[in-house]
């Protein structure tokens, strides 16, 4: 592992450079989107994404926007579909 700062080698588990003393997290393991979070935040409940997102921008900013992402998806399908049933309604209103 490289630092990201100074490019010096280091320790892969290493929290702090010891050439230029920044610290470096390791984060590619621990910052994956949580598949089974996008799973709910799009199928079930589209508030969970939103709230994962605030509990998780800090500390898991990918899996954070991977949340919010799949929630804005979720709740835009849903707009999609109510306007759709209302211009239906229109539609079928109108023919009578």
């Amino acid at each position: 592992m490289f630092c990201p700062h100074c490019s010096e080698e280091i320790a892969a588990q290493a929290e702090i450079c010891p050439k230029c003393g920044v610290r470096v997290h390791n984060t590619y393991q621990e910052d994956q989107p949580n598949i089974a979070i996008n799973i709910l935040s799009f199928c079930c409940t589209p508030l969970l994404g939103i709230i994962m997102y605030f509990v998780w921008k800090d500390g898991k900013p990918k899996a954070a926007k991977s949340a919010l992402i799949w929630a804005l998806i979720s709740v835009g399908v849903l707009l999609l579909f109510l306007i759709i049933g209302f211009v239906a309604g229109l539609i079928e209103e109108y023919n009578y």
